[in-house]
């Protein structure tokens, strides 16, 4: 989903600069795809049976390193294009924020402040959104930023649904509903959590066919 949002704020640019979208790509592959995911693992293990701590350490640091190394090339790049500090600088700042999400979120500092349904929807939507568009265009609009907050929505309905469907994943195991004028239906957690897990599946599939179709609407007849 994430790759997705790049590509559709990339979209939306009346410019298209393809080296720079597939630079974006491997950057957020690298930070949020392999390192965010190791990183949340170190602090909070749910795969350590199959991963040891050396392994996610690396898994952690190596994709890290490589994103950064994206980020600064496209600064000195934007720089060189421009003969400007200001794309520069913006860009700075929008890596700066990702990085910042990327250890709050994932290891619960700050009290877990940042380790929100909002701040997850706004690092993993918006910012990529915004990001995709502005590597293009070198500037935001008002419509960017209302296409980034639409797909903030889409991942806000994606982390609510998860949460409550691993929530009742984690519980004992369900056998029945109470209702309170009764009555009982017999109900297993897997009947429970099948229809939303079945609409996460429907969001990630309308987010990626946006972005594809955007694709198809930009460059196929």
């Amino acid at each position: 989903m994430v790759l997705s949002y790049v590509l559709i704020g990339a979209m939306l640019s009346p410019s298209i600069h393809v080296d720079r979208i597939a630079l974006t790509l491997l950057a957020y592959f690298l930070g949020l795809g392999l390192s965010a995911h190791a990183l949340n693992e170190l602090h909070a293990a749910h795969w350590t049976k199959a991963l040891g701590k050396t392994e996610l350490t690396i898994l952690f640091l190596l994709p890290l390193v490589g994103a950064l190394t994206i980020g600064v090339y496209g600064m000195f790049d934007l720089y060189a294009i421009t003969q400007s500090v200001l794309p520069s600088v913006v860009l700075l700042t929008l890596i700066l924020l990702e990085i910042f999400f990327l250890f709050s979120y994932n290891t619960e500092a700050f009290d877990g402040r940042f380790h929100s349904d909002i701040w997850f929807a706004f690092s993993w939507a918006a910012l990529p959104t915004l990001i995709g568009f502005f590597v293009n265009t070198l500037t935001m609009t008002l419509g960017s930023f209302l296409v980034a907050f639409a797909m903030a929505a889409t991942a806000g309905i994606e982390i609510n649904l998860s949460r409550w469907c691993k929530d009742f994943r984690r519980r004992s195991t369900l056998r029945e509903l109470d209702y309170s004028d009764g009555t009982y239906q017999s109900m297993s957690t897997l009947q429970l959590v099948a229809r939303p897990e079945k609409a996460l599946k429907l969001i990630v599939v309308v987010v990626d066919l946006v972005a594809i179709g955007l694709i198809a609407c930009r460059f196929l007849p």
